[in-house]
């Protein structure tokens, strides 16, 4: 095919928004002002820009900012806005229309940086708003994408536990695998996700069950259980764990028919639920010993966790070991300074709790407090509560509003003609109108004239594309630094 440079046209001329890191087959750009131009590696591409790939061809685009868009074949996809400056980030802008076909892109600085909602794709009606990550997008014009690529089984994807409804600073979900991900509004929890949150962070959890917790400031939580299904036919069944920090709970429908069912743990402690809303902490010896409420004693005289307990027998050692006075209801260890925040302890606001240690258990009523007494293992009741538990800054759960069908519905595209989102990290905030669907890590989204959904499980053709996964991993490209122009 012959090629020539337009009279009076600089491939220079115009801003350059990217270049074409790799592809394979055919590419080439319609400008602004009609013309087309035959794109090889190392061409440059700019605003305004319309990409078309051929039927068996693929191309990855870099852009200036980082980001990385691997386009499939038979495709289109537009740069209808971009400006991008190294030390203007509020300036930041990018806008791109999805036509025809799909591809991968993986973000770059545009939108984590200055205005987060600065990065923007939009096709079938839908604008996806982008929070630093990384997915595909396909816009099918027949049933599974067919006209592209064969159908294939939907791949299963599990359910979240809960999703992020309030979110403060920085808090982050480490996997069971050991991969970290970003948590941001609407981002899913899954079974298994241990929850941290850094220095003046908090965040609050709906679960499907209607349950809620919110994660205080430098708190380390595990989801070590979840299952629930709306209509039944599983074994529900929650299991929590306070590792580090502090949590705020409301129970939700778990545990109510079986209180066995549902389990709070920290280090020594169990904490059985009655239908309620409390507070626990797990600081000091409860954050760093191995489970034994006795393993991080310092020394003889380090024998309680709070300075503050009930007093069983005047003049005796009490339950916590501690020297009770004579005529007073509690009293202060003499030896040297206590904190009723050292420890593991727990304050209700609604309902009641038990707290069940090596040694006992207690009943710990509203408005009441307790704590595990580390020379004996057993549940105390805390008689001067300290203003850290009343004057708590971080949110009651049950302050934040949750529509839980809104939150965890769930549709089925059947392969129907539209646009499907799938999110492989980060987040995506997919929007239709009024509506609005937010998909972390692992889940897919569809719309199309009539809806806008959440899918149950993610269509095969959406993944599994051999050439993509080689070109994101490993893209590289030679060849012209410029294509043609064609009028």
């Amino acid at each position: 095919m012959g090629c020539f440079l337009a009279a009076g046209v600089s491939a220079y001329a115009e801003e350059v928004a990217g270049t074409i890191r790799y592809m394979s087959g055919t590419l080439v750009a319609q400008r602004t002002d009609g013309t087309v131009r035959v794109l090889t590696s190392k061409s440059s591409v700019q605003p305004g820009d319309l990409l078309v790939t051929g039927r068996k061809s693929y191309a990855q685009v870099v852009m200036r900012d980082g980001t990385k868009m691997t386009m499939r074949p038979d495709s289109n996809l537009k740069i209808e806005a971009y400006e991008f400056q190294q030390g203007a980030p509020k300036k930041d802008n990018a806008i791109f229309r999805l036509l025809k076909g799909g591809f991968r892109t993986v973000t770059g600085l545009i939108g984590k940086r200055g205005n987060k909602d600065a990065y923007k794709l939009r096709a079938s009606g839908a604008t996806i708003g982008i929070r630093g990550t990384d997915f595909t997008s396909r816009l099918c014009a027949t049933k599974d994408c067919e006209d592209e690529a064969g159908a294939a089984a939907p791949t299963p994807k599990p359910k979240p536990a809960g999703r992020v409804m309030r979110i403060a600073g920085k808090v982050v979900a480490r996997e069971a695998d050991g991969q970290i991900r970003k948590l941001t509004l609407g981002s899913p929890v899954f079974e298994g996700d241990s929850l941290q949150s850094d220095l003046a962070s908090h965040a609050v959890v709906a679960f499907r069950d209607g349950g809620r917790i919110t994660l205080q400031q430098s708190t380390v939580f595990k989801v070590e259980a979840f299952k629930y299904e709306k209509k039944g036919g599983v074994q529900e069944n929650i299991a929590l764990r306070l590792i580090k920090g502090g949590v705020r709970v409301v129970t939700g429908l778990i545990g109510r028919a079986n209180k066995n069912n549902y389990k709070f743990r920290m280090s020594g402690a169990t904490i059985g639920i009655r239908g309620t809303g409390f507070d626990a902490w797990c600081n000091g010896p409860c954050a760093d010993d191995d489970g034994n409420p006795r393993a991080a004693l310092g020394g003889p005289h380090d024998i309680l966790w709070s300075q503050y307990a009930e007093a069983s027998v005047a003049g005796h050692l009490n339950d916590a070991g501690m020297q009770t006075s004579v005529t007073g209801q509690y009293t202060q260890v003499a030896e040297g300074p206590a904190d009723p925040m050292n420890g593991a302890g727990v304050y209700v606001w609604s309902g009641e709790v038990v707290m069940v240690g090596p040694g006992g258990s207690f009943t710990v009523a509203v408005n009441q407090a307790a704590m595990l007494a580390q020379q004996t293992g057993k549940p105390v009741r805390i008689m001067n509560i300290p203003a850290a538990v009343l004057q708590n800054d971080a949110p009651r759960p049950d302050s934040v509003p949750v529509d839980l069908n809104k939150l965890f519905d769930e549709g089925q595209a059947e392969g129907d003609p539209g646009l499907y989102v799938t999110v492989h990290d980060g987040q995506v905030i997919l929007e239709k109108g009024d509506q609005k669907v937010d998909l972390g890590k692992g889940e897919s989204g569809f719309t199309n004239d009539q809806i806008l959904t959440r899918l149950a499980a993610t269509p095969g053709f959406m993944g599994g594309d051999a050439e993509m996964d080689n070109i994101d991993q490993n893209g590289s490209g030679s060849g012209n630094d410029n294509g043609c122009v064609v009028r």
